[in-house]
């Protein structure tokens, strides 16, 4: 047991894989035998909780007094508290919100276009007795208090939906993209050599090319899936992370530590995973902050176009169809938008705060 433990890196690193191998092997059974275990973003959800509680938490919970000392320079950055408890509203919104609203694709054309409550809208309707058209003041009303869309369905039910995919899109794409990008940048600076040049030459041919061309580019070929659209932005997104990993695992790779362990003996497995990338988190953390709002905007960004995934209500969906009526239903277009402001503000808000406490030359 011992040996299996040193293999793997410690109890922490085997518990792990042993809880990846049984999700993997659930996974399999819900594909070739039993069918509709759990939904695919279920999947994911477990495989994310698992990596934030071993490699997030428990670190968090170990090192206390640092946790604390990081924390406290955080909380000096009161533009990045709000964020955070507004990206915590966020969280809650997509997990309780749509047990509380309605269905936002249930349509309702009589109660189509109702204005917010506190609002009134102009409505003309058609009179068979008069055979006239009739302008009527429309108020908003408490069942629909963020008013309807030109169909009647609920814009609260939408853009809780919305909030939903956002998160969705923005942690799995980012955390895709975090990833890639880490063990590029760490693998290259550690081997050097040829694989240092075939590795940061590919980097560079990747961002030549434009991401949301290349993106868009993408989900037209491949179809507008939003597992897809997931999976294609964090293909495409790794390369400003591959180039700063590098950069500061390069610079480690000569310190004293690292020439320490090698002089010891230590594995070059070892010498990765327990020096390099651990040293390079803070980084990681801050690039994953300030990668989140891209990737919402460019989901928002596609849906908009008309390539989003159309089984799915997006706040950029919602963006389409309001910008259609934004004479007669303002409120259409402006909640969604009001809401990816919110958003992406809170997260760079959320990014900066980091920065600030991760820098040690940083005064805040």
């Amino acid at each position: 047991m011992r040996r299996i433990t040193e293999v793997f890196g410690g109890r922490r690193n085997l518990l792990f894989s042993g809880l990846l191998l049984a999700l993997l092997f659930i996974l399999l059974l819900d594909l070739f035998f039993v069918h509709h275990i759990f939904s695919p973003f279920v999947y994911f959800y477990l495989c994310f909780a698992l990596v934030i509680v071993f490699y997030g938490i428990y670190p968090l919970y170990v090192s206390r007094r640092l946790t604390r000392y990081y924390w406290d320079r955080t909380k000096r950055h009161h533009l990045a508290v709000i964020g955070l408890v507004f990206i915590i509203f966020l969280v809650a919104v997509a997990i309780f919100g749509p047990f509380l609203t309605q269905d936002p694709t249930k349509v309702d054309f009589p109660n189509k276009n109702l204005p917010p409550v506190g609002f009134s809208a102009e409505q003309s309707t058609y009179d068979r007795t008069t055979g006239q058209f009739i302008t009527r003041e429309t108020p908003g009303t408490w069942l629909h208090p963020l008013g309807t869309d030109d169909k009647g369905r609920d814009m609260l039910a939408m853009l809780v939906s919305g909030t939903r995919i956002s998160l969705q899109v923005g942690l799995m794409a980012t955390l895709i993209a975090i990833f890639i990008g880490l063990i590029m940048g760490v693998v290259s600076a550690y081997l050097g050599g040829w694989a240092d040049n075939a590795l940061m030459r590919f980097t560079d041919i990747m961002m030549t090319f434009p991401f949301f061309l290349l993106l868009v580019f993408i989900v037209f070929i491949f179809g507008p899936s939003l597992w897809f659209i997931i999976l294609a932005i964090g293909l495409t997104g790794w390369t400003g992370t591959a180039r700063l990993v590098r950069s500061e695992s390069l610079s480690l790779r000569t310190r004293d530590f690292i020439m320490a362990s090698k002089s010891l003996g230590a594995s070059d497995r070892r010498i990765v995973f327990h020096h390099l990338i651990p040293n390079v988190l803070s980084s990681v953390i801050v690039i994953a902050t300030l990668s989140i709002p891209g990737v919402i905007l460019a989901e928002a960004a596609l849906s908009f176009i008309g390539l989003g995934d159309p089984t799915v209500t997006s706040w950029g969906l919602v963006l389409q169809a309001g910008q259609r009526s934004l004479e007669t239903a303002w409120w259409i277009a402006v909640e969604p938008g009001i809401m990816l402001f919110l958003t992406v503000l809170a997260f760079n808000f959320l990014g900066d705060g980091v920065r600030d406490a991760f820098d040690p030359r940083s005064q805040v």
